[in-house]
């Protein structure tokens, strides 16, 4: 119970307040990008670092998962593939917020390990059609990536 819900809370308190602060400033552009970094700071740095902490630390070259963490490492990626596109205009519009929170509380309410495959399955199953619509956004969301923002002097 503690390190599912107490140590993610008490890890991300900091990016949490910070948004809170940016919000309340009338700011929520760089509240989200608060957000955004911590997110690709779990994903990048601690996820990916878990194979090898625990290869430096004496196990295999393989990270040996039980089902329900496959489960909620690939719930976690279907949220975040959701996400992705969702902002993939760099709006986050009150519909899109209450997708992701309506999808989120769904977790709750159906707890089970099939549950949550079923609703990785749902989260993917929204964002590809989504993604169809948003085409177009790719071209400047990679350039961006690179560094090549039009219209940015730096």
């Amino acid at each position: 119970m503690l390190v599912q819900w107490l140590a993610p809370l008490a890890s991300e308190a900091p990016e949490l307040i910070v948004a809170v602060v940016f919000a309340w400033r009338l700011r929520g552009d760089d509240g989200l990008g608060a957000l955004l970094s911590s997110k690709v700071n779990q994903w990048t740095l601690l996820v990916g670092c878990l194979p090898l902490a625990h290869l430096a630390g004496g196990g295999g070259a393989s990270l040996p998962l039980v089902e329900r963490q496959v489960d909620e490492v690939l719930l976690t990626a279907a949220q975040t593939v959701l996400a992705v596109v969702l902002l993939l205009d760099l709006r986050f519009l009150p519909w899109k917020a209450a997708l992701l929170l309506a999808l989120f509380a769904v977790q709750f309410a159906l707890p089970g390990e099939s549950a949550r495959f079923a609703l990785s399955w749902v989260y993917l199953g929204i964002a590809a059609p989504l993604l169809a619509l948003r085409l177009r956004q790719l071209p400047p969301t990679v350039r961006a990536l690179a560094g090549r923002i039009e219209g940015d002097p730096h």
